[in-house]
């Protein structure tokens, strides 16, 4: 009998359109663009294809159509490689060039390369007293000038560095290192003598203190002059998921070693508990902290279901330490290790008001005829003091730490069902682990200090009692 066929499973290859970004511009100058690229000796990856042409789209009066251009991708794919032939066309128009990050091996990398093409081919340099003036390459003085009036200079990235001379491209690289706009409010004007201006912002994902990337990505949907291209896996696929590695990766297939990079990257992240800088360098994803979050948002959001009635539940509460956020959370078992679990309330106050909402919680535990009460020892004695019955127990130290990886293990596992829990998805965004020092055991924690995640504390704190063992029925005599 012959042997059937095999078919090789196809090899992965990265997307060579963002995930995110305007409708493709019809009218560009990227067929000139790769021909520099191929003259150069650089051949460019689909997904820089793409690039460039938002970087070269033509508007009004052939003006370049987006003034603002931002490039968000994951690390190692390729940046340099657009940057070079972008920045060669750009001086042989005679445009005048500004390059910054906080990191200044970045644009030197780049500022070599762009200086070994052109000072092979001298005769577009300036000449200065009859001589050739050649790439200044002196720390902090890097300058290569054009004799058609060209520029391509380093500065430092403040307010001073970007003050100077009218310019044509600002290139800032790494963006998401910006805690602050002064860069960017120093250099616009820079750019207003300018027929044909433009900004090019580089990146990967940022954290809440990469408030210029932010804001940049924010206004992605209203601002016609900018371009938003980003190359980032989709929220809901999981970290391992490789059709997240190629939407975040378009470099993929096309650059060797990436894919095993990639996997290396998440099995180190994962065993330092830090795949936050997994999720922020590798898939483009914001994340609030390096820490790994406590669960991945969709595993959680998968859980999302219709729930049983509650039989025997039990109740947990969090109030968070500076008094303004306070949570009730209810979980249930429901046979064969699932749980149930909503959210009963979620108030907010400056400060909450917990002798009110210790009454309200003693009635919602008399409502549902509660078998257990949780609360953290340190923060929410407060909102239990009115319960009598049952004694509500702290569950702090390694009790919360079983609690945690209890949680996770649930979620992981699809055996946790939850409505009516929206608070929950909220906050563990904002939830992440803490290593307890023993092999393997973790708190959950907040990601950052001034966001608060009572919702998921007392998800936890319930889900914990609930999957403990239930009090045996008393026998009748």
């Amino acid at each position: 009998m012959a042997l059937k066929a095999t078919r090789a499973a196809p090899a992965l290859l990265g997307h060579a359109s963002p995930r995110i970004a305007p409708p493709v511009p019809a009218r560009t100058l990227s067929a000139e663009f790769e021909a520099v690229s191929s003259e150069i000796g650089i051949e460019l990856f689909p997904w820089q294809k793409v690039a460039a042409r938002y970087l070269t789209a033509l508007g009004q009066g052939d003006a370049w159509l987006y003034r603002h251009v931002a490039i968000v991708v994951a690390r190692q794919n390729g940046k340099t490689r657009l940057l070079v032939p972008l920045i060669v066309s750009r001086l042989r128009m005679g445009h005048r060039i500004m390059h910054t990050a906080q990191d200044r091996n970045l644009p030197r990398e780049v500022f070599s390369e762009v200086a070994d093409i052109m000072g092979s081919s001298p005769g577009g340099l300036a000449i200065k007293n009859g001589r050739i003036v050649m790439p200044r390459f002196a720390n902090g003085q890097e300058e290569i000038r054009m004799k058609n009036g060209g520029i391509y200079s380093i500065v430092a990235p403040t307010r001073g560095g970007a003050r100077g001379p009218s310019r044509d491209l600002v290139i800032i690289d790494e963006l998401r290192e910006m805690t602050d706009h002064d860069f960017i409010a120093a250099a616009n004007p820079t750019l207003q003598a300018s027929s044909k201006p433009q900004m090019l912002y580089l990146s990967n994902a940022g954290d809440e203190s990469s408030v210029v990337l932010n804001a940049i990505k924010k206004s992605q949907a209203e601002d016609p002059t900018l371009a938003y291209l980003e190359w980032s896996a989709a929220p809901e696929r999981p970290d391992d998921d490789r059709d997240g590695w190629a939407e975040a990766n378009p470099s993929i297939g096309h650059l060797p070693g990436i894919l095993s990079n990639l996997e290396n990257d998440l099995r180190t992240y994962r065993s330092r508990g830090e795949l936050g800088i997994f999720e922020t360098e590798n898939l483009t994803r914001w994340v609030p902290s390096a820490r790994e979050q406590l669960v991945q948002e969709a595993a959680w959001k998968l859980c999302k279901g219709d729930l049983s009635d509650p039989r025997m539940p039990c109740l947990a509460v969090s109030l968070d330490p500076k008094g303004n956020r306070a949570a009730v959370a209810l979980a249930w078992a429901v046979g064969a290790g699932n749980v149930d679990l909503q959210i009963l309330l979620n108030v907010t106050g400056n400060p909450v008001d917990t002798d009110d909402l210790g009454t309200k919680i003693k009635a919602l535990a008399t409502k549902y005829k509660v078998r257990r009460v949780g609360y953290d020892p340190l923060t929410d004695r407060e909102l239990v003091k009115y319960i009598a019955k049952p004694k509500p127990e702290a569950i702090g130290g390694s009790w919360f730490a079983n609690g945690s990886a209890q949680f996770v293990n649930l979620v992981d596992a699809g055996k946790l069902r939850w409505s009516e829990a929206d608070a929950v998805t909220d906050d563990l965004i904002w939830t992440s682990r803490k290593p307890t020092g023993e092999a393997g055991g973790y708190h959950a924690v907040r990601a950052v200090d001034d966001r608060p995640i009572p919702a998921s504390l007392a998800a936890i704190r319930a889900v914990e009692l609930a999957s403990g063992p239930t009090p045996a029925k008393p026998r009748v005599m």
